[in-house]
């Protein structure tokens, strides 16, 4: 037989009768009861499901918003030269054009002059191929007018080793056997569309899952105390060990759905071949697990310690302001610096210091500019910020969560026992 006492403000919460469960049956039984909770929810489903949807219409937009080549006319009497445009062409990595042959009757220029104006082509190479004229509706591509000079003089040079009988193929051969050999510091990058897609997918998923799941908790914490669940929860356990039994089940559960939405944006991403993902995805994915747990155990622990302070849902907003400032810094700052110029030293530091590194360095290891012994250092860093802030929400949780009635203050939610 049990009964429910009324409990005084100021009063210590009850301590754990003798027989209480181990910390780890306690703390396990919290843990399972947050996750068949939450995960058994129409929302929890309808919720990933939209997210996956999400997703794929933002690899549609992706994929309609990237440009084709380039394409570039030949007219019949500069038709011999079509075949060394390409293969100069599709040499240079950083250019993409796409050389068409112009058929029709009539005057070839009128016929050039009219697929220019329409933009059907950037270009138009016509005469002879000894000493081609390209015609274009107003400014030169430079990229375009390399490729055309380098084709002409392979070109001219191919003739000109015929006629002296030398084999142009074996001459080939040996020239690019001495060619200098390039090596790059850093990996090639992507493109500014696939860079900003990279750093809006990482941060905006990382800052999505700290908001929402960090909320989702934060309203349970309020929803226990209201109804007054978390005195009968506490007369068997310790409070941090509800308080961490409640974050590892919300925890795993946002981990559940982040691995699957991020199993599916690589599917997307590598089917369609809209984004250039790093080589080592899994790698990556595990990494970024890393952090969404780092980065949901410091913010959460401060979100439900913050909620404890209050005994209704309409009080909640004003306790957990300043942590949501916190989580939305570093979002706004990845969007904002990192699509300017991702090397830029301020980024670089900012991503190293707790609480922006959840979100700033995972960015930057997408794109794969962040050295090995600075992503080492943010991870020391956030474990250590997690430890000191999490024993500090567990003073502040244990010494609000009982209290009802009016705001507890923050001093004394803070005050040692």
């Amino acid at each position: 037989m049990s009964t429910t006492a009324q409990v005084d403000k100021d009063a210590p919460p009850p301590a754990p009768d003798p027989g209480a469960l181990s910390a780890r049956r306690a703390v396990g039984l919290v843990a399972g009861r947050e996750i068949n909770s939450r995960m058994r929810t129409k929302s929890f489903v309808l919720s990933t499901l939209g997210l996956v949807v999400a997703l794929g219409v933002y690899t549609l937009i992706i994929l309609f918003s990237k440009e084709g080549p380039t394409k570039v006319g030949i007219d019949r009497d500069a038709a011999a030269l079509r075949p060394m445009l390409t293969a100069v062409a599709d040499r240079a990595t950083d250019v993409d054009f796409e050389f068409v042959t112009i058929d029709g009757e009539g005057d070839s220029g009128d016929r050039a002059e009219k697929l220019l104006r329409d933009g059907d082509v950037a270009a138009v190479i016509s005469g002879d191929t000894a000493g081609p004229t390209m015609t274009v509706e107003r400014e030169t591509d430079p990229d375009l007018l390399a490729v055309v000079n380098a084709a002409v003089a392979e070109e001219r040079t191919t003739r000109e080793l015929e006629r002296e009988g030398v084999d142009p193929v074996d001459f080939a051969q040996r020239v690019a056997s001495s060619a200098t050999q390039t090596r790059a510091l850093e990996p090639s990058g992507n493109s500014a569309a696939e860079q900003f897609a990279l750093i809006l997918s990482s941060t905006g998923l990382l800052y999505f899952f700290f908001i929402v799941y960090g909320i989702m908790l934060a309203q349970g914490v309020v929803e226990e105390k209201t109804s007054r669940v978390v005195e009968l929860l506490l007369s068997s356990i310790r409070p941090w060990q509800l308080l961490a039994g409640k974050l590892i089940g919300v925890a795993v559960v946002g981990v559940t759905q982040l691995v699957l939405l991020g199993g599916a944006a690589v599917v997307l991403a590598e089917g369609t071949g809209a984004i250039s993902l790093p080589t080592a995805v899994a790698g990556t994915l595990v990494t970024m697990g890393v952090w969404f747990l780092l980065g949901f155990f410091l913010f959460a622990a401060m979100l439900a310690a913050a909620a404890a302070r209050v005994s209704r849902q309409e009080d909640l907003q004003a306790v957990v302001q300043p942590v949501m400032v916190l989580i939305t810094t570093p979002f706004v700052l990845g969007i904002a610096l990192l699509s300017k110029n991702a090397h830029d030293p301020v980024i670089e530091w900012l991503s190293l210091v707790p609480p922006l590194s959840p979100i700033l360095m995972p960015a930057r290891m997408l794109l794969g500019i962040a050295p090995a012994w600075q992503v080492a250092v943010s991870l020391v860093l956030a474990v250590a910020a997690l430890a000191g802030l999490t024993r500090i929400a567990g003073r502040m949780y244990a010494n609000s969560v009982l209290r009802s009635g009016s705001r507890v203050p923050l001093a004394e939610s803070l005050r040692l026992r």
